[in-house]
């Protein structure tokens, strides 16, 4: 015990100056002094920047899952999630500023295809912005997916290139604030005798559903266990990664999320795959026939699911169970009505979209009598498309949905050709659990999506920017199999 206090004193330290800087500003917003956690944010964000970045990176990670919402205590026409949101302004404020006084990003870096395709990304999403439906709305939406990618890819990649453990301390921070919040969350939630119902709330103001929250603990399940066997010779890792990986299992498990469960078993799955040495080609081509397959027998697919009544429920086997209900389970439903009103806009706007972030204002008029509920609204007030492909497809046209797959596509086959060519263990091992967590990911992508929030979009991106950065340290012609 003592040789992890000497060997992680400085995290310990990091640890315990972001509770305390947490908690402090949280006492302000709750006294209504908003400005004070906004100036200290900032002012601590440029120090750290020029002087200590590791701890501001490790900050921006650890305060991600403890960050409240500014709408969940003021007025403000402005909606941030602090502190975690202001740190990743500083940050891509610092790094355009950084970058116009002519210091330089690794060229080969740059010219890597994942970089390249974030940039088309960008710059489609802008340009659909200009022709939105709502502008003003998509502007701002494109501002803060720009210090989204900016701080957790572009300032990132450089960092966990020049030491591969910054992947482990940067990951390792966000898991120690999310198992936080899993431990407050699971108190509370024992209050209420582990209800099932109030499992869908009990985890707010630091994540607003059980659904997002549940998507950042399956999201993170491979981190934490596979980081554990990072290295055998540093037992202090291995405690650490341990702990936080039973902490957020049983979070997982009283999340009652459904999709962020079935995430982690294709995670599983694929992890299968890879250990079985099946190809990457094979492994498209089957999904491409499963879908084939789902599309052709459609009708008989939808029809055999609408003849189960089970509904979601405290039991486990009940709650597998009614993943497929799409009858009488109302979550289940009004899934299918924002499905719905995103293929019906899409129809009508195919190629430029209707605009980055305006879906949630734009999808009443479509819904269908057939499939609201009880939780559906006439307003259309409800929120998103509860699918980040159709939301993307809808809201940036077909090059917008396009971009996004080919991100998809490019990251998988990043991931998984750099963990079969390299010969380091540790680089192996980084890739495949960093690929597994993001399969998490898109998995749970069509059936919700998150990347508009700090809470996903940090260790998403994140992680794109680690696979990057393992992979430039590969050969790129291994023959290893």
């Amino acid at each position: 015990m003592k040789s992890f206090l000497k060997e992680n004193k400085h995290h310990i330290m990091l640890t315990v100056s972001c509770l305390f800087f947490v908690i402090g500003n949280s006492i302000a917003l709750y006294k209504e002094f908003i400005y004070f956690p906004l100036i200290s944010v900032i002012a601590v964000a440029f120090y750290l920047f020029f002087f200590k970045l590791d701890w501001l990176l490790s900050m921006m990670a650890f305060s991600v899952p403890l960050s409240v919402s500014l709408s969940e205590y003021t007025k403000l026409p402005v909606d941030l999630s602090l502190p975690s949101e202001v740190i990743m302004m500083c940050l891509t404020l610092l790094f355009f500023g950084r970058s116009l006084s002519g210091i330089s990003y690794d060229k080969k870096l740059l010219k890597n295809p994942i970089t390249i395709a974030i940039c088309l990304y960008l710059v489609w999403l802008l340009l659909t912005s200009i022709t939105s439906t709502l502008p003003g709305v998509s502007i701002k939406f494109w501002i803060s997916k720009l210090w989204f990618i900016v701080s957790c890819f572009f300032v990132l990649v450089p960092y966990f290139t020049e030491n591969k453990e910054h992947i482990l301390k940067f990951f390792g921070s966000y898991a120690l604030g999310l198992s936080i919040v899993v431990i407050i969350t699971t108190i509370r939630h024992a209050g209420y005798q582990f209800s099932e119902e109030v499992g869908h709330w009990i985890m707010s103001p630091f994540y607003n559903d059980h659904t997002a929250y549940g998507a950042a603990l399956a999201f993170f399940l491979p981190i934490t266990v596979g980081f554990a066997f990072f290295d055998k010779s540093k037992k202090g890792y291995r405690f650490f990664f341990l702990i936080m990986s039973a902490i957020i299992l049983g979070g997982l498990y009283l999340s009652f999320c459904r999709a962020a469960w079935l995430s982690v078993v294709a995670a599983i799955g694929v992890w299968v795959v890879l250990k079985l040495k099946i190809k990457f080609s094979w492994l498209i081509t089957g999904i491409a026939i499963l879908g084939l397959v789902f599309y052709t027998f459609s009708d008989d697919i939808l029809y055999q699911l609408s003849k189960n009544k089970q509904d979601a429920s405290g039991n486990l086997t009940e709650q597998i169970q009614s993943m497929s209900n799409i009858s009488t389970d109302a979550s289940n439903v009004e899934r299918l009505n924002r499905w719905y009103c995103a293929i019906e806009m899409i129809k009508e706007k195919p190629f430029w979209g209707w605009g980055p972030g305006t879906y949630q204002f734009k999808y009443a008029p479509y819904q269908n009598s057939k499939y609201q509920t009880i939780i559906s609204t006439d307003f259309g007030d409800g929120g998103n498309a509860h699918s980040e492909y159709l939301g993307q497809f809808a809201e940036t046209g077909t090059i917008g949905f396009l971009s996004l797959l080919v991100l998809i596509v490019l990251i998988l086959y990043q991931g998984i050709t750099t963990y079969i060519r390299s010969y380091d263990k540790k680089i192996r091992l980084l890739t495949l659990c960093i690929t597994l967590s993001l399969i998490t990911y898109f998995i749970h992508g069509f059936m919700n999506n998150f990347l508009d929030t700090d809470k996903l979009a940090l260790p998403f991106w994140a992680c794109f920017a680690a696979i990057v950065s393992l992979n430039y340290s590969v050969p790129q012609h291994s023959d290893r199999t």
